[in-house]
């Protein structure tokens, strides 16, 4: 294996918070290395350390032969202003589907991202560091990223929550953990079983360390009650005074020894406990108000400058609905959900209940106040409301010195955190989510799904979770065809139907082809020339039909 570079002992701090400790690993070239750990563990400082754009507090990057080009990939920017674009990134436009000619800040989530992934992958750096580089892409996009990031010949190394995509993309795990980095070789399922492995074997030695330490200390405790026994008995016998002093003296020996032989032990290999891995608990109640519309279009039109989004769409969104919105990037689905809020205007008909209580989730997470700390943010006005916030804050995975900490040194999973404390405090009734997977960990994820499952309001989820909308969703709003429709049924039951459809078409055009080779063959004999090749091609049409049929 060919190395690109090695960490030694790189410590990163916040402030007085240590996030990273000594950490060390090999960069090994061409290969992907996905880099997982909880909100605020440290993986975009790191990425930002790889990238030279900011320092360790002690350790270093060495690197073999000259220093990489390195290119950087943030999670969200709102700096990326760049109209200036180079010949290869028009290339890479095109494949992302990237409108061309229009400005950085006209552009959906999606077609950002895709932007500034055509900047990072045109610019053919040695090292490539991506965080977070799934978020907000459809099902196309990530497919064409996958397939950019395994012929990259340089060397990636990859912040991602997205399971599915490191299992498919990652040769290898750096997991951040308790100021910890593990190195793993393999993809993401390989790394959580090599875990789970190395977690029970800890877990096992511990208990067994226990038990031999209670052992050695059950020994120790009956020696000292010999011990003093025999102290006792050289006082109180008149003759054979010597004996028990002897004696005693060889009992404080062996508890002495005893004692050395498990303190040196303990100080060779101590097997810590297992740290119980942390739960995040959200709880978003709602008003539970009920009525039956919430929501109404008629005759809906959306334009965006010089381009359509959407026209004379029709619907009606009932309370308690749970709806997800689907459709390609720059479709118009955040316009739609700016429109809902009175950011946006509209042409035609949209009512909304004068009742309903919104909570906005946006993708980017950058409408919070910055440089307050989260005391001044929610600002408590009793000591009661103060201690429910600090316990919210702990639930979902916080520590205490977050209270007092600008929300801008924090990482955007929990600055997503923040925003849902926002709706768990105001009972929000009416829930628009825009991607509220991204920047999350995989605990909070889990976490979020349980708790939306119970929420008794009206949501309307924009997500490329497939997994998420699956479990959370049981209507849809399909924004497709420069129209929206609203479909009654669950995203499983629409991609089936979309299947079915989609073969009934593909078994008509191959019947249809069938039927016009048979029309040609009955007009030929078999020993001209061109029969034996239409023959071959009826069998295979044939072949083909029956297959679709049978599946």
């Amino acid at each position: 294996m060919t190395l690109h570079g090695k960490l030694i002992d790189i410590v990163i701090t916040y402030g007085d918070k240590v996030v990273l400790e000594k950490a060390k690993a090999d960069i090994i070239a061409g290969t992907v290395i996905g880099i997982v750990g909880r909100n605020g563990e440290g993986k975009s400082s790191l990425l930002s350390v790889l990238a030279n754009e900011s320092h360790p507090s002690s350790g270093r990057i060495e690197w073999f032969g000259s220093t990489p080009a390195i290119r950087l990939l943030k999670q969200e920017d709102d700096q990326f202003k760049k109209e200036e674009i180079a010949d290869e990134e028009w290339t890479y436009f095109s494949k992302w589907s990237v409108p061309q000619h229009r400005k950085y800040d006209d552009l959906s989530g999606g077609e950002k991202m895709k932007r500034r992934l055509s900047h990072v992958f045109a610019e053919k750096s040695q090292l490539l560091l991506l965080d977070e580089p799934t978020n907000h892409l459809d099902q196309e996009s990530l497919s064409f990223l996958k397939k950019q990031m395994k012929a990259y010949p340089g060397t990636i190394l990859l912040v991602s929550h997205d399971r599915y995509f490191l299992d498919e993309v990652a040769s290898w795990i750096w997991e951040i953990e308790n100021k910890k980095l593990t190195v793993y070789p393999g993809n993401y399922s390989v790394y959580r079983q090599k875990k789970e492995e190395s977690r029970l074997t800890q877990q096992r030695l511990y208990e067994e360390q226990q038990s031999k330490i209670k052992q050695v200390e059950k020994q120790i405790s009956a020696l000292r009650n010999w011990s003093s026994k025999a102290h006792a008995d050289s006082t109180k016998h008149e003759f054979n005074k010597e004996y028990y002093r002897v004696k005693a003296k060889k009992m404080d020996v062996q508890i002495r020894s005893k004692k050395k032989r498990l303190e040196l032990e303990l100080s060779k290999n101590t097997i810590e406990e297992l740290e119980e891995e942390r739960e995040v608990s959200f709880s978003i109640e709602g008003s539970k108000k009920k009525g039956n519309r919430v929501i109404e279009a008629r005759n809906m039109s959306k334009s965006f400058k010089d381009q359509l989004l959407f026209q004379n769409a029709s619907f009606t969104i009932q309370s308690q609905e749970r709806v997800g919105i689907l459709g390609s990037n720059g479709s118009g689905k955040s316009t739609f959900f700016r429109m809902l809020l009175g950011e946006e205007t509209t042409q035609g008909e949209l009512w909304k209940s004068e009742a309903m209580n919104i909570g906005y989730l946006r993708q980017t997470v950058f409408d919070l106040p910055e440089e307050k700390t989260p005391f001044e943010f929610f600002g408590p006005t009793d000591f009661e409301t103060r201690g429910q916030i600090q316990t919210l804050m702990m639930n979902l995975g916080f520590s205490k010195d977050h209270w007092s900490r600008p929300i801008h040194t924090m990482s955007m999973g929990e600055r997503v955190k923040l925003k849902l404390m926002e709706f768990m405090l105001d009972q929000k009734d009416v829930l628009l989510l825009d991607e509220p997977t991204n920047h999350l960990d995989l605990p909070s994820r889990e976490q979020l799904e349980k708790t939306l499952s119970t929420y008794p309001g009206t949501i309307l989820l924009v997500t490329h979770d497939r997994y998420f909308l699956e479990k959370l969703t049981n209507k849809l709003l399909v924004f497709e065809n420069k129209t929206i429709r609203k479909v009654e049924m669950n995203y499983n039951e629409w991609t089936h139907k979309n299947e079915e459809t989609s073969r009934e078409i593909q078994l008509m055009k191959l019947e249809t082809e069938r039927q016009a080779v048979l029309g040609e063959l009955s007009y030929l004999q078999k020993k001209d020339a061109k029969y034996s090749k239409l023959d071959q091609q009826f069998i295979a049409l044939t072949k083909q039909i029956n297959e679709l049929r049978n599946n």
